[in-house]
């Protein structure tokens, strides 16, 4: 992880997010109060096991995204195969960190069901 990233990956970083914080109410171009003195990044995206940094969006022109993303919600049981994250939240939280969350407290709760276990969230 990059607490404090070399000049080259801080510049690459701020040249990314500045369209962004510059839109920012009392935003000052040029004022050095305005620009971030660091930026942390991490480096998940190289991490094998984190799948090289992918995520989920909905093509356009889809013809059943609803049905695509309710499958991949339910994953396979019955082969003991279960999905959760972001790409696998609820619609409306869909591509979100809360919807990661909800979606793996979902899925925590089919687990222990399935188990045997009793479960609330």
């Amino acid at each position: 992880m990059h607490n404090l990233p070399d000049p080259e990956h801080y510049t690459l970083l701020n040249n990314f997010f500045k369209p962004y914080y510059s839109l920012l109410p009392n935003y000052v171009e040029g004022d050095e109060n305005c620009v971030p003195k660091a930026i942390l990044s991490t480096e998940w995206q190289l991490d094998e096991l984190a799948g090289n940094g992918s995520y989920c969006n909905v093509q356009v022109g889809v013809e059943d995204a609803e049905g695509d993303m309710a499958a991949m919600r339910w994953g396979n049981p019955e082969r003991r195969l279960w999905f959760c994250g972001e790409h696998t939240s609820p619609k409306e939280e869909l591509g979100t960190v809360a919807g990661s969350y909800l979606s793996a407290e979902g899925v925590s709760g089919r687990l222990v069901k399935e188990y045997g276990g009793h479960w609330e969230p």
